[in-house]
């Protein structure tokens, strides 16, 4: 799915997306990656909900975002809420949601210059 046109040129927007690749500045990912706000997009060897650790979520944690976007693919599927207790501690909220519409959130919360970073599980 292309995504509408977008008056933001910050460089980790996301230009296409689908259940198994994102495109980011003309580069498409075929594995799960962090997006961050601020930062450079990172591949995580991580591909479902379950395989998340609560290092994971730490590591999402230091880039200090307001919200952090899952993004879990075709449908939405839930992490273990155990793992969410960081999250809780430090005030960041959690936005679970297929690929598509965290794309869309995503680039929305960048376009409003605001701290986020997505997990794209791929």
């Amino acid at each position: 799915m292309d995504l509408s046109e977008n008056r933001t040129n910050h460089r980790n927007l996301i230009q296409s997306v689908a259940d198994n690749a994102c495109i980011i500045g003309q580069i498409e990912h075929t594995n799960s990656i962090i997006i961050p706000s601020n930062g450079e997009v990172t591949a995580i060897d991580v591909k479902t909900v379950t395989e998340l650790e609560a290092s994971t979520i730490e590591q999402l944690c230091q880039f200090e975002p307001e919200v952090i976007i899952l993004a879990t693919g075709s449908q939405i599927d839930f992490p273990d809420p155990d793992m969410l207790t960081p999250l809780i501690e430090k005030n960041i909220g959690l936005e679970v949601l297929t690929n598509q519409a965290a794309a869309r959130t995503f680039n929305v919360l960048l376009s409003e210059d605001r701290q986020a970073v997505c997990l794209m599980l791929m």
